[in-house]
């Protein structure tokens, strides 16, 4: 398929940056992917495009996809040499209880992250950009995932990426370039709803069963194509 050989051209030449800024529109976030290695889809993209096809997707089931789990964006990445491969996507989900993470201190930040944590049975830690995320590791249903969720505007953000083997140091650096690149337009004069002391605990299971449900729907479909044209 076209990304698999372009990333064995960009084993053996130097990167001559293809990377796009993804405007998810609605949803006041920025996202770069370099469109060289992944194939990537939005809501606003999938009409007519050529790469649903190639991958053995119709339009009419990316828009359910997107409309079932409150996706914004799904990205993939094939590696060449094996069975392995990395999706990203990302979702938003309206919250109550808080506005924006980053004005919370450490402390709250990992309470909250160990809320989280409990929730999914995982691993967390604090990553930061501009703004705080919390990074959850953990498995589930055969599948190693990170996911990184932070609030901006009362709405809960998760990058969530998984792949059916570990993810490996090279892996974590692909997705943290990604991570990094990510921009939002935070309005930080909106005020918190409760007292910043507060150990509040988000509900965050909906964003859980949705990252699970986009995992089961679009892999599925995904693997079994590159299987076939292998």
């Amino acid at each position: 398929m076209k990304k698999v050989l372009l990333f064995v051209l960009l084993m053996l030449i130097p990167t001559l940056g293809y990377a796009t800024t993804f405007e998810l529109k609605n949803i006041d976030m920025n996202i770069t992917i370099d469109e060289s290695e992944w194939y990537v889809f939005t809501p606003d993209n999938i009409l007519d495009n050529p790469e649903l096809e190639d991958l053995g997707l119709t339009y009419e089931y990316m828009y359910e996809s997107f409309q079932n789990n409150q996706a914004y964006l799904d990205a993939v990445l094939f590696f060449y040499d094996s069975e392995d491969y990395i999706e990203l996507f990302v979702r938003r989900v309206a919250l109550e209880d808080i506005r924006n993470l980053t004005n919370y201190d450490d402390a709250f930040i990992n309470r909250l992250g160990q809320v989280l944590a409990d929730e999914q049975n995982a691993n967390y830690e604090i990553y930061r950009t501009d703004y705080p995320f919390i990074l959850l590791d953990y498995m589930d249903q055969g599948f190693y995932l990170q996911e990184y969720y932070t609030i901006v505007n009362g709405y809960g953000y998760t990058i969530t990426v998984q792949k059916p083997e570990a993810f490996s140091s090279e892996d974590t650096a692909r997705v943290e370039e990604i991570v990094d690149s990510v921009s939002f337009d935070a309005d930080l004069s909106l005020e918190e709803p409760n007292s910043k002391e507060t150990n509040k605990e988000v509900n965050y299971i909906i964003i859980g069963v949705a990252s699970i449900a986009l995992v089961v729907v679009i892999l599925v479909v995904i693997i079994k194509n590159k299987k076939g044209r292998a």
